[in-house]
């Protein structure tokens, strides 16, 4: 056949067994020399007491690590707590596993490890101690101030909290309570508790500003919804014990008033003779003193009795009359 006549093979497909063969070669698994070295994790965090080969990798490990997963490498930190440990170190440290060294590990300059965990608030804690004051006190009682000595950071679990109401101390109006933590089972230890106590009632409360000196007219004073100490500590409650009194300091409005911002006009002078009346039931008994002290309605101050010589409290009840404090 005449040359001529030869067609160019140039420009035709490509046979498709040839296509067939170029996918057989893409679906073929990669030579583990060719994957990239496992990594470890710049920060690691657990949950647990220890830290394990699991926990240093992101993602599914290779074959040789797979049987070390649960292997301890580190003890974990404290919960809330974080350490730092060299990465050169860690990698030298996994390379020792058996079938490990060929893996060529890597690891960060710092390796972080943190341990999760859990705080006890606030408002978990104060029931406790308002359920003390209310078995303590009558009342709408309320605490502020709240203390804790002994919180830290627990790990995570199941948490309970087991006061122990027979150690409750009351002091004056502060009270201070052990109270027993565990989580899933686990003793933690003891935190204490403590706080003021307050119960809401209507107190005098000065309406305007109030010089000092100046005596108290009903105009300048209101009654007012305020958390006072159980114990009172000399708030008045009453507006009839305020007026008519003179101010021992200047009074800014607003301002819860006491008996040591107020004094009565003296009654009774230091010196002063002095008629003591007791009255129990029908039988009044009356005697005479010297007053030691200056006081006005309602104070309370040192008489000297006249016929015993024994000086004995009393309240101011009048002009120069008092009666004695039992």
């Amino acid at each position: 056949m005449p040359f001529s006549h030869i067609r160019p093979v140039t420009g035709r497909h490509p046979m498709p067994w040839c296509l067939l063969l170029i996918g057989l070669l893409l679906l073929l698994p990669v030579p583990a020399s060719a994957q990239s070295a496992p990594a470890v994790r710049p920060r690691v965090e657990v949950t647990r007491s220890v830290v394990r080969v699991s926990d240093l990798f992101q993602g599914p490990l290779p074959a040789a690590l797979k049987r070390h997963a649960d292997t301890t490498v580190f003890n974990a930190p404290m919960p809330g707590k974080e350490r730092f440990v060299p990465g050169a170190f860690l990698a030298r440290k996994l390379s020792l596993l058996a079938g490990a060294k060929a893996l060529e590990i890597t690891a960060p300059n710092r390796v972080c490890l943190a341990r999760r965990g859990q705080r006890l608030s606030d408002k978990r804690l104060l029931p406790f101690l308002e359920a003390v004051a209310r078995t303590t006190w009558k009342g709408p009682v309320a605490i502020t101030g709240l203390r804790v000595t002994g919180r830290r950071t627990l790990p995570l679990g199941a948490l309970a909290l087991t006061p122990d109401t027979k150690r409750a101390r009351i002091r004056k109006n502060r009270v201070e309570l052990p109270v027993a933590v565990s989580v899933s089972g686990t003793s933690m230890g003891r935190i204490t508790l403590s706080g003021e106590a307050h119960i809401m009632k209507d107190v005098v409360v000065a309406a305007v500003s109030i010089p000092r000196g100046e005596t108290l007219s009903a105009d300048q004073l209101t009654l007012a919804s305020r958390p006072v100490s159980p114990s009172g500590d000399g708030i008045l409650t009453d507006p009839a014990l305020a007026v008519g009194r003179t101010a021992t300091r200047a009074i800014a409005s607003g301002t819860e008033l006491t008996s040591r911002l107020v004094k009565a006009p003296p009654l009774v002078k230091r010196g002063d003779g002095v008629r003591i009346s007791y009255t129990q039931g029908g039988l009044v008994i009356t005697a005479t003193g010297i007053a030691r002290e200056t006081g006005g309605l309602g104070d309370f101050i040192k008489v000297k009795n006249s016929r015993s010589g024994k000086g004995i409290t009393c309240r101011v009840i009048g002009q120069c009359r008092v009666e004695p404090f039992l």
